[in-house]
């Protein structure tokens, strides 16, 4: 087996796999789960917002080519100098490979905190993070010990808000359907800053501060965690803080088997790109999303973010098939379309250009992204399949 072979169904792996099979052109997909999984809507999975299945897509039901193969495989190492992929089911050989396995959550080597703490960089960790709740609502139902309804998230960037803000809105009305007093639910969001969500405007954090603040989240600001332990997060000021669920959201990086494998990476083991997405130094290697460290003209590293995968696959896949039809590469140029943080299910905040939304206006704004991206995947039906079982009631 040789040709195209693409590592990850994430966005950007996936954007351009389906770039490929739109135009004919044989690939290779090689993916850990046989679905792609709406990754930046983790967090209405931790909060029950709907059914967990709905974040996820068959990747059987996006490719309509017979050329467009997927294999279900966990990818262990890259060997660049064979030209050759090591998966758990055996190894593939290719003629150009794209690299797209994602990120994970870095802990910095902090003490205690990969053992102690849930991370959300998975649909299966997501459930497991959900279940471990409603299990300590139930310990505290049976105990009456107030640890169970403390909750503390450390990162107070998109995930750790977002996430925040969908159990500010669930748990108190989980603990109202089992009549079980409100008096002791604790939730603590711990950031190191001054301020929330550091990549969008000044006004828009304090709004989203506020809305916070207003449902009960108690912000922890200025606060560097220095390690975890069970059902504590230790403080670099010393403090020690008490909860039945940690959860960490301090930031994410790629897999090591980038740096083991001898290409170029950063401090977070993400590989340098030149500007038509190829790994430097390595021949017909092409790292896309969160694994590629790109700068643009302006010389900004492109944040981890859903939207630049996306854009990055789509234009590396249409790349490829210019290649397949002789003609040369175009440079990547990001498209920022601004950035949308729900705080719930019933409130949000915008940055779109120059221009701010915030309440129901921004969910708004959130839903039409959400419609655009299955809209891209799979056409109308697609969309009205997946989006009619995200519709609130």
């Amino acid at each position: 087996m040789s040709g195209i072979v693409i590592l990850g169904a994430g966005y950007a792996g996936l954007a351009a796999a389906l770039e490929l099979d739109r135009h004919g052109i044989p690939f290779t997909l090689v993916n850990r789960e046989p679905y792609h999984t709406f990754k930046t809507l983790l967090h209405e999975v931790a909060g029950a917002r709907h059914d967990p299945h709905t974040y996820a897509l068959s990747l059987k039901e996006l490719f309509h080519h017979p050329t467009s193969e997927i294999v279900i495989a966990e990818v262990k190492r890259l060997h660049l100098s064979d030209k050759l992929v090591e998966t758990d089911h055996g190894k593939l050989a290719y003629d150009t490979l794209i690299v797209a396995l994602g990120s994970r959550t870095a802990t910095f080597g902090l003490p205690g905190v990969a053992e102690h703490t849930f991370r959300l960089d998975s649909l299966r960790a997501a459930m497991e993070l959900h279940h471990h709740v409603e299990r300590e609502i139930e310990r505290y139902q049976q105990t009456a010990n107030p640890i169970h309804l403390r909750v503390l998230v450390a990162g107070g960037g998109l995930t750790g808000v977002e996430l925040m803000g969908e159990w500010a809105d669930w748990l108190p009305k989980r603990l109202r359907e089992r009549r079980l007093p409100l008096e002791d639910l604790r939730l603590g969001l711990i950031h190191a800053h001054a301020e929330i969500l550091p990549d969008v405007d000044h006004e828009l954090r304090a709004v989203a501060q506020a809305k916070l603040v207003e449902r009960g989240v108690e912000l922890i600001l200025n606060e560097r965690v220095a390690g975890a332990e069970p059902q504590a997060y230790r403080l670099a000021s010393g403090k020690r803080l008490e909860a039945g669920t940690l959860v960490w959201t301090g930031g994410v990086e790629a897999p090591d088997l980038l740096k083991e494998a001898g290409l170029p990476v950063d401090a977070r083991n993400r590989v340098d790109v030149n500007e038509f997405l190829m790994a430097r130094g390595a021949d017909q290697v092409y790292v896309v999303g969160d694994c590629a460290r790109f700068t643009d003209a302006h010389g900004h590293v492109l944040p981890p973010t859903g939207q630049v995968a996306e854009q990055m696959g789509h234009h590396l896949g249409a790349n490829l098939v210019r290649s397949a039809h002789g003609r040369p590469p175009l440079p990547f140029v990001y498209h920022d379309h601004g950035m949308v943080a729900s705080l719930g299910p019933r409130y949000g905040v915008a940055e779109i250009g120059r221009h701010h939304a915030t309440g129901a206006t921004a969910l708004v704004l959130k839903d039409g992204s959400k419609m655009k991206y299955l809209m891209h995947l799979g056409g109308p039906v697609t969309l009205l399949k997946r989006y009619r079982q995200w519709l609130e009631i």
